[in-house]
């Protein structure tokens, strides 16, 4: 018996029992699309990760500093002799700044920066302007805010042009930023007032200099090359010994980054794994079904190898029945993950992260489901003896 004949007999067998052929493919089903889905939320979520945990930008630091404070000639020296800093700015900050407009009062975060801080965090102006050079030197008294901030104090108005009052200075809203989400902490980006640094130490705080701020490489691959610059320029500053550890700060987003990664890869594999448990069940019930088939047909078997069927021949023919079953249910299980995975982060929009890879090892994995739990039904059917096949009852 040659492969075609085979498959043709091994797709009668099936179509014969139509609906234990579909009962006994929904283990795979399920398991498949489980992976499927588990696998896709898991990309979706590193991407998701990555663009909530990038604090200070992809390819940005803070700098928080330690005895001594930073000077905006610190900030002209770093911009001006390297190369490598593409956006600086220094950071006036606190969580809990009180805002009031008219009646309404809330409760949001206050930053004291420079225009830098928006290219660093990646955030944009969709109405009004971002600080002028005179809004920094002048000490304008001058706030860009967020969407939290406009949906509170003018739901149905435009706030460009409106005063509100930060910390009793009342200030002029120029511009509105767009909307950024919350972070994974549920941190509400959104609920933010921007105002110059300069504005913000000589009217709110009224330091000698800043304790924080923010840098970015001109790429990725210079993180590292800047890290040591700033490290480097410091520690000359503030004349640390060698060998003695600095007391000021730097962190990275990469290392944020890697370790989110390293628990979402986590979470991934655990997930995955899970889902994988319904393979196994899968493939457990096809191996049942097919021995159960064996012991139904076993006077066919006689008759085929009485008439010149070989062992490898029967053997064949339950293969590619388990292997159908198996790997059709692993077809089935791939739309509905995929549509299922689609409709997930469609309702909390993260990205869709198609993959090629996910498929095609699903249903290599399926199939190989098929093959491992049909081999033993497979080979029991080939062993019967003819003489007792044709005498079963």
């Amino acid at each position: 018996m040659n492969f075609r004949n085979a498959l043709i007999t091994a797709l009668r067998a099936i179509s014969k029992n139509k609906m234990r052929a579909a009962l006994t493919s929904i283990g795979i089903i399920i398991g498949v699309s489980s992976v499927i889905v588990m696998v896709g939320m898991g990309n979706s979520a590193r991407v998701a990760v990555r663009q909530k945990v990038y604090s200070y930008g992809s390819s940005g630091m803070r700098v928080q500093s330690g005895r001594k404070l930073f000077q905006t000639t610190d900030i002209e020296n770093l911009k001006k002799n390297y190369p490598e800093i593409q956006y600086i700015t220094p950071i006036y900050d606190t969580k809990k700044s009180n805002i009031q407009f008219k009646n309404k009062k809330i409760v949001t975060e206050l930053f004291g920066v420079n225009n830098d801080f928006l290219k660093i965090k990646n955030r944009n102006v969709i109405s009004g302007r971002v600080f002028t050079r005179m809004d920094i030197i002048a000490t304008n008294k001058v706030a860009i805010i967020g969407n939290t901030v406009k949906q509170k104090f003018f739901p149905n108005s435009n706030p460009i042009g409106k005063q509100i009052v930060v910390h009793n200075i009342p200030v002029k809203i120029v511009g509105l930023l767009e909307k950024a989400g919350e972070e994974l902490t549920g941190r509400d980006f959104d609920n933010w007032i921007l105002i110059p640094y300069t504005t913000a130490n000589s009217r709110i705080w009224k330091m000698n200099g800043f304790r924080k701020m923010f840098v970015s490489a001109d790429s990725e691959k210079n993180v590292t090359v800047v890290y040591n610059i700033i490290k480097r320029y410091f520690r000359r500053r503030d004349n640390v010994p060698h060998g003695r550890k600095e007391t000021f700060t730097i962190r990275t987003s990469q290392e944020k980054l890697q370790m989110a990664n390293e628990i979402s890869n986590m979470l991934s594999i655990l997930l995955a794994g899970i889902a994988s448990i319904s393979l196994f069940v899968g493939g457990v019930g096809i191996m049942n079904i097919m021995l159960v088939s064996v012991t139904e047909r076993t006077r066919e078997i006689g008759i085929r190898m009485a008439i010149g069927a070989k062992k490898k021949d029967i053997m064949t023919q339950f293969l590619i029945e388990s292997v159908m079953l198996s790997t059709g249910g692993g077809i089935i299980g791939i739309l509905l993950g995929l549509g299922g995975y689609y409709l997930i982060i469609y309702f909390i929009d993260w990205p869709f992260l198609f993959s090629m890879w996910s498929v095609v090892i699903s249903v290599a994995f399926a199939a190989g489901v098929g093959i491992f739990f049909g081999f033993y039904p497979s080979k029991k059917a080939s062993s019967l003896k003819p003489i007792d096949a044709l005498k079963f009852e």
